[in-house]
């Protein structure tokens, strides 16, 4: 009876040992500029590009100061879970 999971089983034998598997995780993103002219605006019309989206003023906008912390904090949880962010 073989068997497998994605965390260690009983007997200690799994075919996802973590060291040689990487982790991924998908973020979206933290608070950007972009989120609160919505915010502001009401709507997201203010999103809305007249000519080319490069002379949008909120093409690729950047992080708010709060959306730097939430990056940050994110990085220290991932760091201290037990995967280590991997």
């Amino acid at each position: 009876n073989f068997q497998f999971a994605l965390g260690p089983p009983d007997s200690g034998f799994s075919l996802f040992l973590s060291s040689r598997c990487k982790k991924i995780h998908f973020i979206r993103h933290a608070e950007g500029h972009h989120n609160v002219a919505t915010v502001v605006a009401g709507t997201n019309d203010c999103l809305k590009a007249s000519g080319p989206p490069g002379d949008h003023p909120l093409y690729d906008a950047r992080l708010t100061q709060k959306g730097i912390d939430q990056a940050k904090s994110l990085r220290e949880h991932l760091k201290a879970r037990p995967s280590q962010g991997r």
